[in-house]
């Protein structure tokens, strides 16, 4: 007999940093980690005290395992990956999925995140795949999902239906009456998919932009790197590790000639021989230096500052109104 799992319940792990609900006592669902690294390390944290052994990456578009493989290795990541477009999703996506799953709680001890960026269309839309997998009806799968997480559209329940039906062998009249019974549920339950996103997109913090000050060689230096490499993450040089440091937040490249690059922080600043620390960068732009007329705090900091600098919105607004 299939065991019934048990759904959303009080007594269920409370997550108060981490973008994720348990559905489950062993399956959770939910959103990526933070872009600021010090509370994406702190979501992590609260992940692995819950017990969570497994995590699925859902995203096409990004991905957050290098994060975890350097703050919690040991814990098993699966990136598989699918478009957010509103397409159709096909039987083999799931299929790999609910196997994977499978085999992670074939351990008594292990506890699954299945994540996206939102958590609000394909993490729930797999959660209801997995539930319907280990035996609970649609509705009530449904139910628990979104009791468990109020903000899930579940925008690909259809597919994951359909792959389920077609996994059973159900009927043509089985096929019919479960699809009359997501559409009723849809119905009595639904959600503005484009408010949800909305709501959430304003909870988001727009992204930081940073000074990183570079020595009269280092920027032929760094073009010789891409120029051998292509594009590849740079580890540069810092002398702090802020808190407000987050995923893809812009950096500008000065030397005392002026403007010479842009990049982005693709990772949190690291322990490094034979310096104190590294910020890895991708860098998008390098070029002449383009002389500006520094804010004054942005001279003294030139001068004898740390690297890097947390800018001032109106001090960017200076510094990258000029066009390279």
């Amino acid at each position: 007999m299939t065991r019934q799992p048990d759904v959303a319940d009080p007594r269920l792990p409370q997550l108060s940093l981490a973008n994720a609900d348990f559905v489950t006592d062993r399956l959770a669902v939910g959103g990526d980690l933070s872009p600021n690294f010090v509370r994406a390390r702190a979501q992590l944290d609260e992940l692995l005290a819950a017990g969570i052994t497994h995590i699925v990456d859902l995203r096409e578009e990004w991905s957050d395992e290098g994060l975890v493989e350097t703050w919690a290795p040991q814990v098993r990541y699966l990136q598989h990956r699918v478009a957010d477009a509103g397409q159709k999703i096909g039987p083999d996506w799931f299929a790999g999925l609910v196997a994977w799953v499978d085999e992670a709680l074939a351990d008594s001890s292990a506890k699954v995140l299945v994540h996206c960026h939102m958590g609000v269309n394909r993490a729930p839309s797999a959660m209801l795949a997995l539930l319907l997998a280990q035996g609970l009806g649609l509705r009530p799968a449904l139910d628990a999902i979104r009791q468990a997480r109020p903000v899930a559209v579940i925008d690909y329940a259809g597919s994951a239906l359909d792959w389920y039906l077609a996994s059973t062998g159900a009927d043509a009249r089985q096929r019919r009456n479960a699809r009359r019974s997501l559409t009723r549920w849809r119905r009595a339950n639904h959600l503005d998919v484009y408010q949800v996103i909305r709501a959430i997109r304003d909870t988001e913090h727009p992204g930081n932009r940073w000074l990183v000050h570079l020595g009269p060689d280092d920027p032929a230096a760094l073009a010789t790197v891409i120029n051998d490499a292509g594009e590849v993450a740079v580890g540069l040089s810092m002398g702090t590790s802020p808190e407000e440091l987050s995923q893809l937040d812009e950096v500008l490249f000065l030397t005392m000639d002026g403007l010479v690059g842009r990049a982005l922080v693709v990772g949190p600043v690291q322990p490094a021989e034979p310096h104190d620390l590294l910020l890895p960068v991708l860098v998008t732009n390098l070029f002449e230096a383009v002389p500006l007329d520094l804010p004054e705090g942005v001279v003294a900091w030139l001068a004898d500052g740390t690297n890097p600098r947390l800018l001032r919105p109106e001090e960017y607004r200076e510094l990258a109104v000029r066009k390279a």
